[in-house]
């Protein structure tokens, strides 16, 4: 199985980045499976890091069951040791991660017009996002950045 992880901070761009990489192997006819870690662990309290890896394997085992071997992941990558965690969970044999990056202010304006102003979770996505520019950024096993 082969993976592409794309990573990056909330408001990044990893959606419309997943998108526009399924839409490119739908014209071409290439089988592949989308799991978006957002989707899979949307849940109260907020998952940890094990348990979004948990889910994005339990998702991903029905796509194996369906014979996809190409899977293309979009999550927050902590550490190389959660890269490591993550690729075990789709079963990767190898993989390629895109590291999408942006200045925090960026990301804050984008977050802020695109989920709604009464949402609970804004203050707490905002904090997260801050940790997570540096995280990122100093994340060293990128192929693309």
């Amino acid at each position: 199985m082969f993976a592409v992880v794309v990573t990056g901070a909330p408001g990044v761009g990893k959606t419309t980045y997943v998108t526009a990489l399924s839409d490119t192997l739908v014209d071409d006819q290439v089988a592949h499976a989308v799991i978006d870690a957002d989707d899979v662990s949307w849940a109260w309290p907020y998952p940890d890091l094990e348990e979004r890896v948990r889910y994005i394997r339990h998702a991903w085992a029905a796509y194996r069951e369906r014979g996809h071997d190409l899977g293309v992941v979009s999550e927050v990558v902590e550490s190389p040791a959660h890269l490591g965690d993550l690729l075990a969970a789709v079963d990767a044999e190898d993989h390629l991660l895109v590291r999408l990056t942006a200045p925090y202010m960026l990301l804050r304006q984008r977050i802020l017009a695109r989920e709604p102003v009464e949402w609970s979770g804004n203050e707490y996505l905002l904090e997260e996002t801050k940790r997570w520019v540096q995280v990122i950024d100093e994340l060293d096993a990128a192929h693309v950045t």
